[in-house]
């Protein structure tokens, strides 16, 4: 297998980001696993942008755009097995998320709605992340489908989701919350800790019913809206998973879904094949690194720095934070950059796997200036892999030295399979 990489632009080339020289693709195919890069008012060439100061039209213009890159990828709207949006204000969501349900349709995509401090440029208002795989012999088994029609959140609306979808091996679920799994109520109101608890809860409950178990967890992403929340809800994801030992990214953003939202987790898994496990690459726990990052003294949250889950690897979001608890580059985002590619490197080559399997990245920054200094650092270390790339704008991270993380997703090609 190797990697098909559609419409290679490099960013020098696109009007908004001219004196960038970042090579990126809009679409990576590596088996049936179709990465995209995030879409925006941006069209497909590069040239211009569609919708200032309109989210919707942005919406409208970023679902043509994923429409089209999945047809060139041998793939269709009827394969997104996720979707995360990504909105500056949450009254946008109000604007975007009928444009999202028209091109969705019956499609009962996992969903994750996010408000982010900003995105590449102040105009852009929206931005949609979307994974998508193209099904060999059997079709996705979506569970729990159904409308926030009438629910708890967006409850004018008919947009149609499902809680989780399994696509062959893999397991991809909504971002959980403090909302029952019938979508009808919220449990936890100004109490962080009983959200995560509750979310938890439901993705035991989910996993089971798609028949996977928390084992099988790989990557964690945890959304918390207040720094002094993640001293409530760690203990509790602690708690949950055990042993399990998954990968883990942590930001800090303005709001979720709704007010009351206090915390919401992504969580990605894969089903081990008959006699395989999935295999986690340099064990680690919270503990070990309370000389650089006191937040959570005495906890023991056991995580892995990376996972190889068939051809796949998963990766623990990469910072300034060397392999020994160490930090590089307080102050300054360039060195932090530097410091986590090269970790990202390692990890990947203690995997089996190559700078030249990534497929997906998202790099966040706690000021949309840092852009500027981290992404030269990080097309050095792309040279010729031109993944697809989206970027964020957080409120900040789990350390308050931390202003750029990156989180890798790859998959293996034949060379290294």
């Amino acid at each position: 297998m190797s990697h098909r990489r559609i419409r290679v632009q490099n960013t020098n080339d696109m009007e908004m980001f001219r004196g960038l020289d970042y090579s990126v693709s809009r679409a990576v195919q590596a088996g049936q696993i179709v990465h995209l890069q995030g879409q925006t008012g941006i069209p497909l060439n590069g040239k211009g942008f569609i919708g200032e100061d309109n989210p919707a039209a942005q919406a409208e213009n970023a679902m043509q755009c994923v429409k089209v890159l999945l047809e060139e990828a041998g793939s269709k709207m009827e394969d997104i097995v996720k979707i995360t949006t990504y909105v500056t204000d949450a009254s946008y969501r109000a604007q975007v998320y009928p444009v999202l349900a028209k091109h969705l349709g019956d499609v009962y995509p996992c969903s994750t709605g996010l408000v982010v401090k900003a995105l590449a440029t102040p105009i852009v208002d929206f931005e949609i992340d979307v994974f998508a795989i193209i099904p060999r012999d059997e079709d996705h088994v979506r569970i729990r489908k159904g409308t926030t029609k009438g629910g708890y959140l967006l409850p004018d609306m008919d947009f149609r989701a499902s809680k989780a979808v399994r696509a062959g091996q893999n397991v991809y679920l909504t971002g959980s919350t403090g909302l029952t799994l019938d979508g009808s109520d919220f449990v936890g109101k100004g109490d962080p800790a009983a959200q995560a608890d509750n979310a938890m809860r439901c993705v035991k409950t989910l996993l089971e019913e798609v028949g996977a178990r928390m084992e099988d967890i790989c990557k964690v992403t945890t959304y918390v809206t207040k720094h002094e929340y993640r001293a409530e809800v760690y203990p509790v994801l602690s708690h949950h998973l055990k042993d399990v030992r998954p990968v883990s990214t942590g930001l800090i953003i303005p709001a979720l879904a709704a007010p009351e939202i206090d915390f919401e987790i992504d969580v990605f898994a894969v089903i081990p094949e008959a006699g395989e496990t999935n295999r986690r690459i340099r064990p680690t726990n919270t503990n070990l690194h309370e000389a650089v990052d006191p937040r959570f003294p005495g906890l023991d949250y056991k995580l892995a720095r990376a996972i190889r889950a068939g051809d796949k690897v998963f990766m623990q979001g990469q910072v300034g934070r060397t392999f020994d608890g160490g930090f590089v580059g307080k102050g300054d985002p360039a060195a932090q950059a530097g410091n986590a590619m090269q970790c990202v490197r390692q990890l990947l080559e203690e995997a089996g796997a190559s700078m030249g399997d990534i497929c997906k990245v998202i790099a966040y920054v706690k000021d949309v200036a840092y852009r500027e200094q981290v992404y030269p650092v990080i097309s050095e270390h792309m040279k010729g892999v031109d993944p697809v790339s989206t970027g964020v704008v957080v409120d900040s991270f789990g350390h308050p030295d931390v202003d750029f993380e990156i989180d890798v997703f790859a998959v293996v090609g034949a060379a290294h399979a």
